[in-house]
């Protein structure tokens, strides 16, 4: 009977590295990658299959050292099937944002079919992020 405080103590680290390692991990932050100027921090999308509304509220974040120009977002719709059917820009009413600031862009279309799927990008000025 010797072994089991050696068991138990073998438990309590497994189960403390279980619980403890996940935290440290959920509380750092993400790499950026220097070529990325905009970051999606909220995205909700609606669609009514009655009257063919897309709806899509975002908002933004420049993750950059500088100033971006016409924040917004790029979406793309996808029938079931996976081919691309719409697409559209939506641009922010602020022009330009700082480090560190954020930005809100809405979008509502009239789309004639129902998406499978929905690409959004982040966008800026006249070029994709």
């Amino acid at each position: 009977m010797e072994d089991f405080p050696c068991r138990k103590v073998m438990l309590l680290l497994l189960l403390v590295s279980i619980f403890l390692v996940p935290l440290r991990q959920a509380g750092a932050a993400c790499a950026v990658d220097p070529e990325i100027s905009l970051a999606i921090t909220k995205l909700n999308w609606a669609f009514n299959p009655k009257t063919g509304m897309f709806q899509l509220d975002a908002e933004v974040l420049n993750v950059s050292g500088w100033d971006v120009v016409e924040p917004g977002i790029a979406v793309a719709l996808f029938d079931s099937a996976g081919k691309e059917f719409d697409s559209n820009v939506a641009r922010s009413r602020v022009k330009r944002i700082r480090p560190e600031e954020r930005a809100s862009a809405q979008l509502v279309m009239k789309v004639a079919r129902i998406p499978g799927t929905v690409k959004v990008l982040p966008f800026q000025g006249t070029a994709g992020t």
